[in-house]
């Protein structure tokens, strides 16, 4: 389904344009009220109003896939859902609600996953998801990727002031810089721009809850990486590039559960000062890039 990936898109512009993504579980809080209320619409036979909550629906949910980094054309073609000829089911569809649900509370909320759960990532939950939408629509002839062009629409009008709206990992400006120093295509998280005129220790501290985030799902979802930025002009010398990540390093330590020596995770320095033929150049004149991966 290539429309996914312009579905995403067009969400994504939509979502940066009122200011940002709703906190995960505000947004799964949405997610609930949204479904509850295509079930109102199926109990009253309300053709018009489940129309538009189906809309509303597959709007919260891309939302939800874009804060996880989820490719959805990539999961719908495993689900195969374009060929897909099945009947609607609400309740298969608050099923896979539910399941998105128990996901989001250990990586957001309080409650983890025991350790011989097995874990569907939230990505995989959120197609099966849309994939019920696509189904109960298809009775009422409903395109519900063209009905949400007038949704977003309709959202720009209505919400520009309407809720709390807070910064997220997926929208932080550390990951275009990165993205432009570099040219990496990877999935990723980042952390809030370096403040120059605080701490290291207080700029890597204002990072550390979206950071913690990222150790609890990204091996899970698929995000491969989180990008951290520092002030280094290209003037200065390899030696200083060194001294700042280890101390960045150190701070990541010291203040997260992470020990690289038995983890999948491993940090990598991206700078000026690696010459163009290195894989860890970047092209900025003013700042270095510590990165976590997950291997």
């Amino acid at each position: 389904m290539e429309q996914m990936k312009t579905l995403q898109q067009k969400v994504d512009a939509t979502i940066r344009s009122l200011g940002g993504y709703f906190r995960p579980l505000s947004g799964l809080a949405r997610l609930t009220e949204e479904v509850g209320e295509v079930g109102e619409a199926l109990e009253q036979n309300d053709l018009e109003a489940l129309r538009l909550e189906l809309v509303d629906v597959l709007m919260i949910s891309t939302c939800l896939a874009n804060q996880y980094v989820t490719n959805l054309e990539a999961q719908h073609e495993t689900l195969g859902t374009v060929n897909d000829d099945q009947d609607g089911s609400f309740y298969r569809l608050v099923y896979e609600a539910g399941q998105i649900a128990r996901v989001m509370n250990g990586y957001e909320g309080d409650k983890p996953p025991k350790a011989k759960d097995t874990i569907v990532p939230i990505g995989h939950s959120l197609a099966r998801l849309q994939r019920e939408l696509f189904r109960l629509a298809r009775p009422l002839q409903l395109d519900l990727l063209t009905e949400i062009d007038r949704t977003n629409e309709k959202n720009l009008k209505r919400d520009k002031t309407r809720f709390a709206l807070t910064r997220d990992p997926i929208t932080e400006e550390t990951i275009d810089h990165f993205r432009s120093a570099t040219g990496s295509e990877a999935r990723l998280w980042g952390a809030p721009v370096y403040e120059e005129n605080q701490t290291i220790e207080d700029n890597m501290e204002a990072a550390l809850p979206s950071l913690r985030r990222f150790l609890r799902c990204a091996s899970i979802e698929g995000i491969e990486a989180f990008v951290f930025e520092a002030p280094m002009e290209r003037s200065r010398s390899l030696i200083e590039v060194k001294e700042l990540a280890d101390e960045m390093g150190r701070l990541i330590k010291e203040r997260t559960p992470l020990d690289f020596k038995d983890s999948p995770y491993r940090l990598e320095v991206f700078a000026p000062q690696l010459g163009p033929i290195s894989p860890y150049h970047a092209e900025d004149d003013h700042r270095m890039f510590l990165v976590l991966y997950v291997d």
